[in-house]
């Protein structure tokens, strides 16, 4: 029995640092930062805590990758959380972590990017308007909105899905280079816009005015925490390349230093970019922007310019949908080969040695999402589940420092305890504040990690 377990195809260590910190800034850096500043500087409209909260938000990312890499150093497997929590707290909690980043955050994000990018190669395809449906019918479900249609841009969203589940069947080398590629192009296009922006002789600091709030109430604390889910939103993904440590070369080292140096990159140019638009469009002007990167690009470049940013946005989105079918399915195969997850979900392709079928089934469901309505109705449920599991996730690192106190630790998290309590204070007001301030969606995502109970223990019946 061991010699047949050991002759099956496993996943392969071929990724270096390059290949990690090119998957960790690629999964964070998707259309985010190119849209999310004006929907903050409405709710906010002030330069100071409009900074604040992306600076907050970008530490509280930054405090969670420290901690994360002490785990990823520990148990450098495939699965990443699942794994942590799996050793903490018990299978259960592993399963619930794969279950929410599989079937709700990589396959809605996957299909909120997909029609993020179809929508904007509608600047330069024009019968991909999201107007034109085919088919399209609204419905209320146990009182929540849907929106489920099909038209040109979920045709095309679909065939982005398709595209990026071949590539990433076709092997974890294919799916890295592809990464490497256009998470390079999306780089260049915002640090090419920071330097237009910058120098463009009409800009003034005045735009940053007002910089703080006249007064700080209880809604104006309210609408924080709203402008910190949209910036929590644009850092999503932070964790990602944790879940592919089971391919990378020298994981215990690699792995942590990707976390470090992809997050602080992805901070400085989030907050930059923040003064860079607000340099050139007054505060009050950018909030009313849909596409705020877009019209700046247009002010500093005139249309030319625009384009080439639209290009760079269509370059991220399609990078950051290759990235969400290249991390996510590694996560229910590591369940998978547990038996928490139905067993073929485990299997590693015997030729391309990737989890083929976990990567299929992902691709599969992020196409269907792509015909559930607008990039912030996919996207809303989200962010309430991924960030109490995300605290627990963290929490791992102090019981494993109890339950494992003799395994290696090539790289221990900075300012342990206190950096990582400081996350999940932190993390644990964000999930309440999400509760209180928008609690239908955060219902829901109660209610879609509920759901999936009876299969674990469906599951775990069978093997007992």
């Amino acid at each position: 029995m061991a010699d047949q377990q050991n002759d099956r195809p496993k996943l392969e260590r071929v990724l270096g640092l390059r290949e990690g910190i090119s998957i960790h800034m690629g999964v964070i850096i998707g259309s985010g930062i190119f849209i999310v500043p004006a929907t903050i500087a409405g709710h906010l409209g002030a330069m100071g805590p409009i900074i604040l909260v992306w600076s907050l938000a970008g530490m509280l990312t930054l405090f969670g990758a420290l901690t994360l890499a002490e785990l990823s150093s520990v148990l450098p497997q495939s699965g990443g959380p699942y794994v942590y929590l799996r050793e903490s707290f018990g299978k259960l909690y592993g399963f619930l972590f794969s279950w929410n980043d599989f079937f709700i955050n990589k396959a809605g994000s996957a299909a909120a990017i997909a029609v993020a990018f179809a929508t904007y190669l509608g600047t330069f395809v024009p019968v991909l308007d999201p107007r034109h449906r085919y088919l399209h019918t609204e419905f209320d479900l146990l009182g929540v909105p849907f929106d489920v249609g099909f038209g040109p841009v979920q045709l095309a969203a679909i065939l982005v899905v398709a595209l990026v589940t071949f590539v990433n069947v076709r092997g974890v080398r294919f799916g890295a280079w592809v990464m490497n590629i256009f998470t390079s192009a999306k780089v260049l296009a915002l640090i090419g816009l920071i330097v237009a922006a910058v120098l463009y002789a009409n800009g003034s600091t005045a735009n940053y005015l007002p910089w703080w709030p006249e007064t700080w109430n209880a809604d104006y604390t309210a609408a924080f925490g709203l402008a910190m889910i949209s910036a929590l939103w644009a850092y999503d993904g932070w964790i990602d390349v944790t879940i592919t440590a089971g391919e990378y070369k020298d994981p215990s080292r690699t792995i942590p230093r990707a976390l470090l140096y992809g997050t602080l990159a992805v901070i400085a140019l989030y907050i930059t970019a923040n003064l860079a638009f607000a340099y050139v469009i007054p505060i009050g002007t950018m909030a009313g922007s849909p596409r705020i990167a877009a019209d700046v690009a247009n002010v500093v470049l005139g249309p030319v310019g625009a384009s080439l940013i639209i290009v760079g946005i269509i370059a991220s989105t399609f990078g950051t949908t290759n990235g969400m079918l290249l991390v996510g399915p590694r996560s229910i195969h590591a369940a998978g080969e547990d038996g928490v997850m139905p067993r073929r979900l485990g299997v590693v392709h015997p030729r391309y040695h990737t989890p083929a079928n976990a990567i299929v089934t992902l691709g599969i469901w992020s196409a269907i999402l792509t015909l559930s309505g607008t990039y912030e109705q996919i996207t809303s449920y989200v962010v309430f589940g991924s960030w109490g599991l995300y605290a627990l996730t963290a929490v791992s690192v102090i019981v494993l420092r109890k339950k494992m106190p003799d395994a290696p630790r090539p790289y221990k998290a900075w300012g342990y305890p206190y950096a990582t309590l400081v996350f999940v204070g932190l993390a644990g007001w964000f999930v309440y504040n999400t509760l209180v301030e928008d609690t239908r969606n955060a219902v829901i995502g109660i209610v879609l990690l509920l759901v999936s109970l009876p299969i674990y223990y469906r599951m775990t019946s069978k093997r007992s």
